[in-house]
């Protein structure tokens, strides 16, 4: 059995170990022979830290532990994993909390890497206290945070997605993924349509959800979008959509692809109607979504830092053969360059929309009683309603 001299604070002493692992046997032996270690340890070439360094390190390691359960929902990955390159198809999480059954206690802020107090997260409406960045939020989020508490009906729960095409790649079809998403988000489809209330203003409301596919745009997703415009132009009430997407559905074909004209059409006739459409533009809102309904709309607002454009950025640079700016695609750079009206932060958006709500309901309140026949006559009505749709 080997014999080692140990030198605390001066002061020699010898213990016999076992194995090859020195430093771990050192340190027992030291704990239980000698006295506890509050000293630089050495053995050889070899040394060790004092315990309060030790102990520091040991809550640096702690920390990071509980840093990437939470960058993970909940569960560590594996070590190829963690160490595995970003793929350029599947952008950095924002959600912050995909798994509502997670028991993550810290997350990492995307744009500034802190790690984050869940329960701090949503009290701010999910938006980092150090950075600024906005969390992405899902469906039933937006819903809390944008309504008022008890107003929402839901519509067309009923229509789910099919497979049309019967389309596969290798061995994952599309009726799997659609099951898969559907398991994750408790949701049949990527948009919630329904109507509520926002401080008192009636309102129909579309909300894409990004963690079910993508939010990319299907038959179902583009069938309940027309429904709740077509339903809104019926019952005389703005439409407000928040929009976040991949794109067109490439899963669904050419199915995919109509509807674009079918959404477009169907806010199109909102509009002929004199009545609002008010997008709110989330990260990230590209493809289809960007190119059809989301981008007609009467006000365009963004949150602070959201993605918007049509192809990414690193297609257009391969396609262009020149670096394009940092900020491209934000949403304070399509500002810059009229593309929205507005970049509302998150803790604002409420009242932003309650304000807009209330400025178009006024023609609206005011001309129902001027158009009773009793009251006008047909030239003065017609004058009316041309002020209404000007």
């Amino acid at each position: 059995m080997p014999v080692h001299r140990v030198k605390v604070r001066g002061d020699e002493g010898y213990v016999m170990l076992r194995g090859t692992c020195r430093t771990r046997r050192v340190m027992t032996a030291m704990r239980e022979a000698v006295h506890p270690v509050r000293a630089t340890l050495r053995i050889g070439h070899a040394s060790m830290d004092t315990a309060e360094e030790r102990d520091a390190r040991g809550m640096e390691q702690m920390k990071e532990r509980i840093f990437r359960r939470g960058a993970h929902g909940g569960h560590e990955s594996a070590e190829n994993d963690q160490h595995a390159p970003q793929s350029k198809f599947k952008p950095e999480r924002r959600t912050a909390a995909d798994d509502p059954n997670s028991s993550a206690i810290l997350v990492p802020c995307p744009t500034c890497k802190e790690p984050l107090y869940v329960k701090e997260l949503e009290n701010n409406l999910y938006v980092c206290p150090k950075c600024g960045a906005h969390f992405r939020l899902n469906a039933r989020q937006r819903l809390i945070y944008t309504l008022d508490e008890g107003s929402f009906t839901e519509w067309d729960m009923h229509i789910h997605p099919t497979d049309p095409l019967g389309f596969a790649i290798g061995n994952d079809g599309y009726d799997a993924k659609l099951g898969a998403s559907q398991k994750k988000t408790a949701e049949t489809e990527a948009m919630i349509t329904g109507n509520g209330t926002i401080n008192d203003e009636p309102v129909v409301i579309a909300i894409a959800d990004f963690t079910f596919m993508g939010a990319t745009m299907g038959s179902v997703y583009g069938e309940k979008l027309a429904r709740a415009a077509e339903r809104a132009t019926r019952e005389r009430l703005p439409l407000v959509t928040f929009n976040a997407s991949g794109g067109a559905r490439m899963q669904e074909g050419l199915f995919s692809l109509m509807q674009m004209a079918k959404t477009t059409a169907a806010v199109a006739r909102l509009g002929d109607a004199g009545l609002p459409h008010i997008a709110v533009l989330t990260d990230p809102c590209y493809g289809g979504v960007t190119a059809s309904y989301a981008t007609v709309a009467d006000v365009l607002l963004a949150e602070p830092g959201a993605r918007i454009g049509f192809a990414g950025k690193t297609l257009i640079e391969q396609n262009m053969r020149q670096k394009l700016p940092d900020d491209v695609q934000t949403a304070e750079f399509q500002l810059k360059h009229g593309m929205i009206d507005d970049v509302v932060h998150r803790r604002d958006l409420r009242q932003m929309l309650s304000t807009l709500l209330a400025l178009y309901g006024m023609p609206r309140k005011i001309a129902s009683p001027l158009l009773d026949p009793a009251h006008v006559t047909a030239d003065a009505a017609e004058s009316v309603l041309s002020a209404a749709h000007a």
